[in-house]
């Protein structure tokens, strides 16, 4: 009895072997029924109150995102490789698709476009917080490996000319850049005045 039991075992092992030999090597994006992302986000967050949004799509576009259409396609382009060769578990919609690279490009450029929470940010993209966590973080790592090109410091020389500009213009020694316009009001110090 024994051999026979082998044998039923190694008939089951083929089969399983079979199913393995037709599985695909080569990524492939993610199919999704949902082929424009960008028409149910601008018909759910146009008109969100307390929002100025501007009433052209193509502006809207930039006011969400912070890039042109043309700037967006590009990124798609540059980090789409990394984002389908890699798809992790779970990274799917509330519908239960699968999210497209264009969407994921979408959800963390948002996020950090808008410095918005992660939980808003997905409710308005219909996904959880913990997708858009791991979208944003993937997207990130996608972008300095694929974007080194585009992402320079400044070298000695231009970050001295870059700190001089700020002093003179601002009256902020030692600063080499701005990002956004965040005005923060400051208290003066106590002591009197040293320079």
């Amino acid at each position: 009895m024994a051999p026979i039991q082998k044998k039923s075992k190694t008939k089951k092992k083929t089969k399983k072997f079979k199913k393995h030999k037709q599985v695909s090597l080569v990524p492939v994006e993610p199919r999704t029924s949902e082929t424009d992302w960008w028409d149910s986000f601008w018909h759910k967050n146009s008109t969100v109150p307390g929002y100025t949004v501007p009433g052209d799509e193509a502006e809207g576009f930039k006011y969400f995102f912070r890039v042109s259409k043309t700037t967006f396609e590009y990124i798609c382009s540059l980090v789409r490789e990394d984002l389908i060769s890699r798809p992790p578990s779970g990274l799917i919609n509330i519908e239960g698709r699968l999210l497209s690279v264009e969407k994921q490009v979408a959800i963390a450029l948002r996020r950090l476009a808008s410095g918005e929470s992660q939980v808003s940010v997905g409710a308005a993209f219909g996904v959880g917080q913990s997708t858009v966590s791991q979208v944003t973080w993937r997207f990130i790592e996608a972008l300095e490996e694929r974007a080194k090109h585009h992402l320079n410091w400044p070298d000695f020389n231009q970050m001295q000319e870059i700190k001089l500009g700020f002093e003179a213009s601002y009256g902020l020694p030692n600063c080499c850049g701005a990002i956004d316009a965040t005005h923060i009001m400051m208290t003066l110090p106590g002591c009197p005045n040293l320079g």
